[in-house]
């Protein structure tokens, strides 16, 4: 234990240099570099010691004379030696360029992240002085003030250089900064109560390097050269020092005539600056623990012949240098056919739908065959792939705001694929954009036909992705993760435009998705992939209901199911997917519970009959035997139940509002009205309890999170924390931990993972001693080692950077701990082990969780009770079995129909209310009931005055209660 605790504490700065030197020397242009930089200060001042020459002799004897014996680089018109000119030239420029670099860059840096950080004020007064500096003709300034500093003005003359040489670094580093402070992991830093300043120096600066590594070497080549152009016109070093530059400007007159004396300090100077930048280059991929190379091969054009299907694909193979990424992948599918294609993150499956768009980088090496409707893709020219794109294959990407180009109308982004393959006018192509917004369900398209992106929501922009795709009625649709990033009822809604879109043109659709809930909704047969290659494939009712590898039967049991419950006991898959890589055996072995020494021998091939695939040694045995997800990776089935806790509330939230102003006008802008964010919100969380708080987005979920993380105390409502009222007169840093959704951007790239882990205790002024012996204890907590704490985010997968995240929050033993969407940008077989983990954790240290999430099956797997928020607003409240289990509330009853299940024989039977329009704008505070203008119950009892004229307050028993006239009774 000592060993390891000096290991994390004591030695982490050395080992971090250490790290750092290796990447540094590993960098080949940065060695030659800084052999060329030690080369030349080298000869810079251990050159005058090996000539009996000084910069200052004359040899009258000898007037332009060339390189000589006596004279190694000749001499110039009035005898003096051009060696030892040269050598004292080199030193005057190499400590003008230093200088002026470190100065001017430190300054930059500090007076730009000041002023980014901390705003208000200073960031007025600091930005006055650079703008007041920038408005000064340095270069006159400059020329007039050096020649009359003959003793020393070389110093002056660096200091000169370096006060006019920082201000647009400065403003450069301010925009960094301001970008910067948003990022999760600086925001983590200010929720732990880290100082300011600790802050700027720990996360801010290091964050900048790059840019000030860069800027640095450009100030060290700019400084050299800004001095040779002065000395060029008198105004630089004078006389009778010489440098660099005084050299080349009394060489340029006779630099054909006599070139050596021109030659020689001008080849130094360049070659100076060349290696500097070189230095540069290396430094900062040195610093930066993410950096790295890939390299990669020219296309490789197929020979085979395509096939007959939609979409046939035959042994498709991609790599990126040696790096395969697709290793042989077979698919087929037909026309009206849903194909889903599901894996965790890096199995090929986005690179697949890539390929057969012909879409791969040009680094890209492919070989196989892809056949679309007849056409090859590989090996295909531009005018084959323009002619399919869109046209007979179109795509629906993840991402729809970025897909969408933001200065254009949406009509017409629309009439713009129209007419990109069909001979008709703009009006017409118009026509058709319209008929195809309403198509997918939106209101009012020919209004909202001339919107722009920025003015839909997300499902919105959804809709318009697959109205372009259907535009040219394709043969083929492939959406990739079309509904990841959208809250479920737009996700119910989507899916149900996808149908509807596929059923009107006809075309095969090929679902990539990592939630196995949609697919087991949509598809009709599915592949599983892994590795670069599929590794199951079958009918989606034959592959949920009798999965064959052991790797399929992880992703099953790792979803959690909202009809299950708490007593359901997740299967978290262990390890993470190997990085590309071709392998000799099975590519699952390290990972797999049933792995045989076989299975490592040689890869096992796809293998099946009467339609179901499977590339597994032992998928007999588990055929035989019916073995389930928990038996295949021995662990219960369910989970012991768990006494229920409460009593004392941890925190206690009461008539909690939030207002943001609403402004209208970019220049003079005026207050037009209030978004109402937070409109009076009541939460309360028991010792060792878990609440989630639930809602789609734009429900005020975050900003109820970030007003009781805040350390001032409410403009309206009570926080009490620990039965204290958070008044800004107490530090709750301590008590209150947060963890965010992204470990990726929570987690500071550039610290290890010792010094992330430490960062709350520091705040907490804990001793060294006491963080040695704790940052070993809470990764071993979390599942970790405490060999890790020497390593950085990037060398860890995403559940384990997640397991950091939640280390970093334990370590100062919190009351609360505060769960932004902790399990929304994982692998489903990610998600599975964190929430085991958060499990375990409050039920051996007694921990209260407010748990924020809109994925219900999440929920109802971890929390004790649920707050359904919508508009600002609590709509019902209570156990999360009572609520669940008979909801009282339209939109509750919504929301949990929305969600999807992994098994098609209960998710088909399902009912499911979709449902219409979307939540009102944020500046309108609607009277009566909020949700009545989407409520189908409101609709269906004929729009009763109640809902109109009355807001409903929450009622009901301690189980539960509901905000609405009409609530479905609960169930005893």
């Amino acid at each position: 234990m000592l060993a390891e605790v000096a290991d994390v504490a004591e030695h982490a700065p050395v080992r971090r240099a250490r790290i750092t030197l290796a990447r540094f020397l590993r960098h080949r242009g940065a060695m030659a570099g800084t052999v060329v930089v030690a080369l030349l200060f080298l000869l810079a001042f251990a050159g005058p010691h090996l000539t009996p020459w000084s910069y200052s002799d004359i040899d009258y004897a000898a007037l332009r004379q060339p390189p000589s014996a006596a004279h190694w680089w000749g001499t110039n018109g009035i005898g003096q030696d051009i060696f030892s000119q040269t050598v004292r030239g080199l030193q005057k420029s190499l400590l003008i360029g230093l200088a002026v670099a470190v100065s001017a860059t430190t300054l930059a840096a500090l007076v730009g992240a000041v002023a980014g950080y901390f705003g208000g004020r200073s960031e007025r007064v600091l930005l006055f002085v650079v703008d007041l500096l920038l408005i000064f003709p340095s270069f006159l300034i400059i020329s007039i003030i050096s020649p009359r500093l003959r003793s020393g003005g070389w110093v002056a003359f660096v200091g000169l250089l370096a006060v006019f040489g920082w201000m647009i670094s400065a403003r450069v580093v301010r925009t960094l900064t301001i970008s910067l402070k948003e990022r999760q992991f600086v925001r983590a830093a200010q929720f732990m109560g880290v100082r300011p300043l600790t802050i700027v120096f720990r996360h801010i600066l290091p964050s900048t390097a790059s840019f000030l590594i860069i800027d640095a070497t450009i100030a060290v080549g700019g400084a050299v050269m800004t001095e040779t152009s002065l000395s060029y016109f008198g105004f630089g070093v004078q006389p009778p020092d010489v440098s660099l530059g005084t050299l080349i400007a009394d060489g340029t007159p006779s630099a054909v005539t006599y070139p050596w004396i021109f030659f020689f300090p001008a080849v130094l100077l360049v070659v100076f600056v060349v290696a500097v930048n070189l230095v540069g280059d290396g430094l900062r991929d040195a610093i930066d623990p993410t950096s790295g190379a890939a390299g990669g091969r020219p296309l490789v054009r197929a020979t085979q012949p395509p096939g007959d299907a939609v979409l046939d694909i035959r042994d498709l193979r991609v790599s990126f240098g040696p790096a395969p990424i697709l290793r042989g992948v077979d698919l087929t599918v037909r026309r009206g056919e849903v194909l889903g294609v599901v894996g965790e993150s890096g199995s090929g499956k986005s690179m697949t739908a890539l390929a057969a768009l012909g879409l791969l980088p040009a680094g890209a090496s492919v070989t196989g065959s892809i056949g679309v409707v007849g056409e090859q893709v590989v090996g295909a020219n531009r005018r084959t792939l323009g002619r399919l794109r869109g046209n007979r294959v179109a795509i629906i990407f993840q991402d729809s705001l970025s897909a969408l180009t933001p200065v254009y109308r949406i009509g017409d982004q629309i009439a713009e694929a129209v007419r990109a393959h069909r001979d008709v006018d703009r009006a017409t192509a118009r026509r058709r954009a319209v008929e195809l917004l309403a198509l997918v369900g939106i209101p009012d398209p020919q209004v909202r036909a001339q919107a722009f992106p920025e003015e839909f929501s997300g499902g919105m922009r959804q809709r318009v992705m697959i109205a372009m795709a259907i535009a040219n009625d394709p043969d083929l649709i492939i959406a990739d993760e079309p509904t990841t990033a959208l809250d479920v009822t737009v996700q119910a809604q989507i899916l149900d435009v996808l149908r509807t879109a596929q059923r009107e043109t006809g075309a095969a659709l090929v679902l990539i998705s990592h939630d196995l809930g949609v697919i087991a909704r949509m598809a009709d047969r599915v592949a599983v992939m892994y590795a670069g290659r599929i590794v199951e494939h079958a009918t989606t009712a034959e592959l949920f209901a009798r999965p064959l590898m052991p790797y399929t039967l992880g992703l099953i049991g790792a979803v959690p199911r909202p009809d299950v419950g708490r007593r359901q006991n997740l299967v978290p898959i262990p390890g993470r997917p190997p990085g590309p890589r071709e392998h000799t055996g099975c590519p699952f072995a390290d990972r797999c519970p049933m792995v045989e020494p076989a299975c490592r021998e040689a890869e096992p091939e796809l293998l099946g009959r009467d339609g179901h695939e499977v590339a597994c040694r032992r998928a007999g045995e588990i055929a035989e035997r019916a073995l389930t997800p928990t038996e295949v990776y021995g662990i219960p089935a369910t989970r012991p139940p768990v006494p229920a806790r409460g009593g004392e509330p941890v925190l206690d939230v009461r008539g909690l509002v939030k207002t943001f102003p609403r402004d209208r006008g970019k220049v003079f802008k005026k207050r037009v009205g209030s978004v109402h964010a937070v409109d009076g919100v009541d939460l309360r969380i028991g010792r060792g309890e878990t609440l989630a708080l639930v809602g789609e987005s734009g429900c005020g979920k975050s900003t109820t999170l970030f007003e009781i993380l805040g350390r001032t105390a409410p403009r309206t409502g009570s926080i009490e924390l620990l039965g204290r009222p958070v008044d800004g007169t107490w530090d709750k840093a301590g008590d209150v931990q947060l963890v965010f959704q992204d470990p990726h951007a929570s987690l500071d790239p550039r610290l290890p993972v010792g010094d992330i882990v430490a960062e709350p205790m520091r705040a907490r002024r804990a001793s060294a001693k006491a963080i040695a012996a704790r940052v070993p204890e809470v990764l071993r907590l979390v599942g970790l080692e405490p060999g890790h704490a020497g390593r950085f985010p990037h060398e860890f997968s995403g559940g384990q950077r997640q397991r950091i995240a939640i280390a970093r929050a334990l370590s100062v033993e919190p009351a609360l701990l505060v769960l932004d969407e902790p399990v929304s940008a994982l692998d489903v077989s990610v998600q599975a082990g964190v929430l085991n983990l958060l499990r375990d954790l409050k039920e051996r240290l007694g921990l209260a969780y407010l748990f924020v999430t809109h994925d219900l099956a999440v929920v109802a797997t971890i929390a004790d009770r649920v707050s359904v928020m919508y508009l600002g607003r609590i709509v019902e409240t209570g156990d999360v079995d009572a609520v669940f289990g008979a909801p009282g509330h339209p939109y509750t009853r919504a929301l949990l129909s929305a969600v999807p299940i992994p098994d098609p024989a209960v998710e088909r039977g399902r009912e499911r209310i979709l449902l219409t329009g979307e939540p009102p704008g944020a500046g309108t505070r609607p009277t009566g009931c909020r949700f009545r203008s989407r409520c189908p119950r409101y609709a269906e009892l004929g729009r009763p005055d109640v809902c109109a004229a009355q807001d409903p307050a929450l009622t009901g028993d301690a189980r539960r209660q509901t905000a609405c006239h009409f609530a479905t009774p609960a169930t005893t």
